[in-house]
């Protein structure tokens, strides 16, 4: 704009809506439409503004919304500016995450004891997989013996704003298991993780 940088035009275009906010509020009272106006130039900017600083604002919310929330994934940026997925640690001591299997909302267990992602038989149910279809001829060693499990293929696998492709999957019969597990199958398609503290932290 007339040779501004982004900074510039942002700053003008800011200052022009304040003056208009001002000048309707002072000088033309009685004219509320304007003044009006105004307020809403100025929640634009607001919104405007809050999007340029996302990435500081959602470093300073995280803990906050995870405090609410700890199995919301939140993306984060760190201090060299690499995008990193934080997973809250629940009241039960564990890690817990809300994800979409091929489109359709699944909590999971982190686990990373187990070499495989494991859904129960109703969350892949719900994600459209085929159960009619599935053998349960594989063995699984689980805290009450060995169980047999199937294997299948998950379209799609988001875990925050991050979505992984045909991710293979095992499906526990009946009610062998309570809460779907993310296993290192997944955890491995991620470039690295680490966890401090109360949080555990997903590199893409």
């Amino acid at each position: 704009m007339f040779g501004l940088d982004e900074d510039q035009t942002l700053r003008l275009v800011y200052l022009t809506l304040l003056l208009v906010f001002l000048v309707g509020s002072a000088g033309f009272g009685r004219f509320s439409m304007l003044r009006h106006l105004g307020i809403w130039a100025l929640v634009v900017v607001a919104l405007v503004t809050a999007y340029a600083y996302r990435d500081p604002l959602m470093r300073f919310a995280a803990p906050v919304l995870q405090e609410l929330d700890p199995s919301r994934v939140v993306e984060v940026t760190d201090a060299g500016g690499a995008r990193e997925l934080v997973i809250g640690r629940g009241a039960d001591g564990h890690f817990q995450l809300d994800a979409a299997v091929n489109g359709v909302p699944v909590r999971f267990l982190v686990d990373t004891g187990a070499s495989t992602t494991v859904l129960t038989l109703a969350d892949a149910e719900r994600a459209g997989i085929e159960i009619a279809a599935l053998r349960f001829n594989r063995p699984v060693q689980t805290a009450n013996g060995v169980a047999m499990f199937a294997r299948a293929t998950l379209d799609t696998l988001e875990i925050g704003p991050y979505r992984l492709a045909s991710l293979p999957v095992g499906v526990m019969p009946g009610e062998t298991l309570s809460v779907s597990l993310l296993g290192m199958s997944t955890i491995d398609r991620f470039a690295g993780w680490r966890v401090e503290g109360n949080r555990m932290v997903l590199v893409p």
